[in-house]
């Protein structure tokens, strides 16, 4: 039986078109903002919950959260 690793809720992320869920090798799960890669303003791996993002845009891919 296979079992997705758990993780606390991310706020905005979990809905953001910038969120990529990075796993690790002893099963904890971290949200990277891609847009951190090209914009320093935003942390790679912010503080969760984000409630506020100026950086958010919605997901068209993931319509239920």
């Amino acid at each position: 039986m296979s079992r997705e690793p758990s993780r606390p809720p991310a706020g905005l992320c979990d809905s953001c078109r910038h969120q990529r869920l990075v796993p690790n090798t002893r099963g904890s799960v971290f949200s990277l903002c891609e847009r951190s890669r090209t914009e320093p303003e935003f942390r790679r791996y912010p503080p969760l919950p984000v409630l506020r993002c100026p950086g958010y845009e919605p997901d068209p891919q993931r319509p239920d959260l």
